[in-house]
């Protein structure tokens, strides 16, 4: 094959890709290129990707065009419909076909099959741990509760595909330009503390964060005793925001886990690492499952098992932390002028939305996507689901008791001190809620 273009979706890195290697075995020449539905980078608290995650995507891109600047091609960055913007630069260009990683949500899905119509589109499999096809069963056998997963897949042992090399990459077309790729922070962002900064996009980070949790510190060697931890940096690993845009794979997490063990030793808390990445697979193999049914207001059941409310007033409170309780809006606080929040906080927040408030489950998921700089669909989805008990929890109803969680938690309120008042000083306006 002449010339190929390779779209970068949720694969920010040339490290153990898949899709990218089986691109490269084939094309003498390469675009490569990434698409921005919105051409407003900086979206409104309305729009589905909010500042923080914005500014992790543009770091991110930026790093992967050093990347493949480095290796003699660049990144380019388009704007508006991605499968109208991925079809007109390929032909543009004269490519023979697209390469992509495969996705598994529905507009990702519709993308995908609208550029296959137009020209030929290879995708491929890359971003869970375990490959679908290696599973010991099929995706439309998936077991119905989490442990029942991982009981069938650690019995036979896990088979891990081998983490795949940088290959060597095709130059590109004669003719092409440079367009660099800059981050200009807006106002909003730029006026947080350095304190609430602590994230950067790109493989480049996300390895330097591995090295530090892994060798630096050896936190991975007490993960499982401190990963309920709600305050500080190493309580728990933190690599989700690199996994989401996939500047990291999960194998390669999974490989470094495996050499962190020969160094240092495995423990239970290595190995609660992985049990962590095979949540992250369960998730997503829900999805290919049950497909656009995740985001039905049942869920996967045939009935609510609350009822719903459209309080504006609640609605808000829960938005900008202004409820009763001090350990939910101390976390809320965190989400907005972070992009973070600790596993035990989401648990919190979610129960206290859907079983205290009453609130609508889509809607605050919709809440996360915007600000979480680890959003993903599957697994954002997958535990909204989850907590609101119509998702792959066999317990009827999965309430917290938020004034237990923070005693037990955070029993000096030193978390929610700190967050309560960085959210005085930094308010959210609540006619930015939608």
């Amino acid at each position: 094959m002449k010339r190929a273009l390779y779209w970068f979706r949720e694969d920010l890195r040339l490290l153990d890709n898949p899709a990218l290697t089986a691109m490269v075995e084939q094309a003498d020449e390469a675009i490569f290129a990434f698409v921005i539905p919105n051409s407003d980078q900086w979206s409104r608290s309305e729009d589905r990707m909010g500042l923080h995650r914005s500014r992790f995507m543009m770091e991110s891109l930026m790093d992967l065009d050093r990347d493949l600047q480095e290796r003699g091609n660049q990144l380019m960055l388009l704007h508006g419909n991605p499968a109208e913007s991925i079809v007109k630069t390929a032909k543009q260009w004269e490519c023979e076909a697209v390469f992509s990683q495969s996705c598994h949500t529905e507009e990702e899905l519709q993308s995908t099959k609208d550029v296959a119509v137009l020209i030929p589109h290879h995708t491929v499999e890359g971003v869970t741990l375990i490959h679908p096809d290696d599973l010991p069963f099929s995706v439309e056998d998936l077991p119905e509760i989490f442990s029942r997963f991982r009981n069938k897949v650690e019995k036979r042992g896990l088979d891990i595909r081998e983490e795949l090399p940088i290959p060597h990459l095709p130059p590109p077309p004669a003719g092409v330009s440079r367009s660099p790729i800059t981050l200009e922070l807006p106002e909003r962002l730029a006026g947080l503390p350095d304190n609430t900064m602590s994230f950067t996009g790109g493989a480049k980070d996300g390895w330097e964060r591995l090295q530090h949790y892994f060798w630096g510190s050896q936190s991975l060697s007490e993960y499982k005793q401190t990963r309920n931890g709600m305050l500080g940096w190493d309580y728990s690993s933190k690599f989700s925001p690199w996994l989401a845009w996939g500047c990291m794979s999960a194998r390669s997490i999974y490989y470094a886990i495996r050499r962190y063990e020969e160094d240092e030793g495995a423990n239970d808390s290595t190995y609660w690492l992985i049990f962590e990445l095979l949540w992250r697979d369960y998730f997503r193999f829900v999805s290919m499952q049950h497909g656009k049914q995740i985001w039905r207001a049942t869920g996967l059941k045939e009935a609510p098992r609350n009822p719903v409310s459209h309080h504006p007033l609640q609605w808000k409170a829960w938005c900008t932390g202004n409820t009763r309780s001090a350990f939910v809006n101390a976390n809320m606080h965190e989400l907005r002028l972070t992009g973070f929040m600790s596993n035990r906080g989401r648990q919190n927040v979610a129960s206290y939305a859907v079983h205290d408030l009453g609130l609508d489950w889509r809607a605050c998921a919709a809440w996360f996507e915007h600000w979480l700089i680890d959003y993903d669909p599957c697994s954002n989805t997958g535990n909204w689901l989850y907590v609101s008990g119509i998702g792959n929890d066999p317990r009827p109803q999965r309430k917290f008791d938020v004034d237990w969680q923070a005693e037990r938690y955070d029993p000096m309120g030193a978390f929610q001190s700190h967050w309560n008042r960085l959210g005085e000083v930094f308010p959210l306006d609540p006619n930015e809620v939608p």
